[in-house]
């Protein structure tokens, strides 16, 4: 298996994806753009590490990331490591090779300030589509045009103008500011990626499990709550699925309130720091990455490769999730998830968009509100995106999961092979 393919075809693919060698300049506090110069590109970082592991010990632990070398993994979910490295690199990719050379593990980040999970998976077909022509002729050339779509003002092209005043449901996405998240915007690019990074890497207390839902299960739970709802509304896989994570890690992670410091002066500086949100609150937040692509009307962005997802969130009563695990919560839970999926209109995602234009430490204050209280899930979905057909000509992957991101109050939902069927649930 050929890995000076693999870089040949990476830098082909890049061709057709130019942002991804670009420069991150913060040209205000808290506002970031991408500068492509062809005389001083910013080129993927690439490496090769050789496991002392056999695939198949690999396979036999069910692909085990704590088996890989050190280092194998790099987590980059925020822009990190710019400091030290002199440039945030916008796309790593590290390759580690196993001694019986009978397959690799390919990871691959890319920063979010330039792609989201579908574009993310639009690139990766790309180079798999690219690589596999060079494995059947290593000298070919031709390989034909990319149909992605890279201009990063189409969306705001698009987007209606908002109306005011700003819509009621909009407030339950409004957090205060507060000083640390005025700092964030504040500092350049590489010092705040570097600060996140070192946060990261301390995170000792962290750990990642996967958890698989059988398709049986998911079929069954969804049954089970159609049956429960009053009305003919359209429950989802998703829908379940996120109520049903929210009810469990809330359950985990929930304290009594009689165990919470409310008063003196360590609240007074939690408040300080953190904003009014750190206060105790009555609702559990769960956040989940939501697509506009095909919420827009009549905005054709069905090709567009760059981040077009804003936060759709769910709020739950505490006193509901806190209650014993029944049909009747579970079913609650995803009829609000079906309701918040609903708002998500064309005028919701300018309003959004609006508020972030104007506030620039907006998305700060969702990290700091992550850091500063219990109650709170955010949860990407990978699981329609079509990861296993990413064939680089050496075949379809055994497995496709999330990096090993040291990032709490964090799920993913990625697909199982489709030998297997069903979610895998990171968490």
């Amino acid at each position: 298996m050929s890995t000076d393919l693999l870089n040949k075809s990476l830098y082909r693919a890049i061709e057709d994806f130019p942002i991804f060698a670009g420069r991150l300049h913060q040209v205000q506090p808290g506002k970031l753009e991408v500068v492509v110069d062809s005389s001083n590109l910013n080129l993927p970082k690439f490496i090769e590490i050789q496991s002392n592991l056999d695939f198949a010990e690999f396979e036999a632990a069910n692909f085990n990331p704590a088996l890989l070398p050190n280092g194998s993994v790099r987590p980059t979910g925020f822009l990190t490591g710019g400091f030290q490295e002199g440039n945030i690199k916008l796309v790593n990719i590290c390759i580690v090779q196993f001694k019986d050379s009978r397959g690799i593990v390919l990871s691959v980040t890319i920063a979010h300030a330039v792609v989201d999970g579908y574009g993310f998976n639009m690139f990766m077909h790309r180079w798999a589509e690219i690589n596999k022509k060079l494995v059947a002729d290593s000298m070919a050339t031709d390989f034909g045009a990319s149909n992605s779509v890279h201009n990063r003002s189409l969306v705001q092209e698009v987007m209606p103008t908002p109306q005011e005043p700003r819509l009621d449901v909009l407030q339950k996405l409004y957090i205060p500011s507060g000083y640390l998240s005025r700092f964030f915007t504040w500092i350049s690019p590489g010092i705040r990626g570097t600060i996140l990074e070192t946060i990261q890497q301390a995170s000792t207390d962290v750990s990642i499990s996967c958890f698989h839902v059988s398709r049986e299960t998911i079929d069954q739970l969804c049954q089970s709550v159609k049956r429960m709802s009053a009305t003919d509304q359209r429950i989802s896989d998703n829908d379940v699925l996120m109520a049903a994570i929210t009810i469990v890690y809330a359950q985990s992670v929930l304290k009594p309130r009689s165990e919470r410091t409310n008063s003196g002066l360590l609240s007074w500086l939690k408040s300080a720091i953190f904003g009014s949100s750190s206060k105790n609150p009555k609702t559990f937040l769960t956040m989940e990455a939501a697509d506009i692509r095909h919420r827009i009307p009549n905005a054709n962005l069905e090709n567009y490769s760059g981040n077009s997802i804003i936060n759709m969130m769910m709020l739950n009563p505490i006193e509901l999730l806190q209650m014993p695990a029944s049909t009747e919560v579970l079913a609650q839970a995803a009829l609000d998830v079906r309701k918040s999926t609903n708002e998500i209109t064309s005028e919701y995602i300018a309003q959004l968009i609006h508020l972030a234009d104007i506030e620039n430490d907006i998305v700060f204050r969702m990290l700091v509100y992550n850091a500063s209280v219990a109650e709170i899930l955010m949860v990407s979905n990978f699981s329609r995106f079509t990861l296993y057909t990413t064939d680089f000509g050496w075949g379809n992957p055994q497995f496709v999961a999330p990096a090993n991101t040291k990032f709490p109050k964090f799920a993913t939902f990625f697909p199982a092979h489709p030998s297997k069927g069903g979610i895998f649930v990171h968490l």
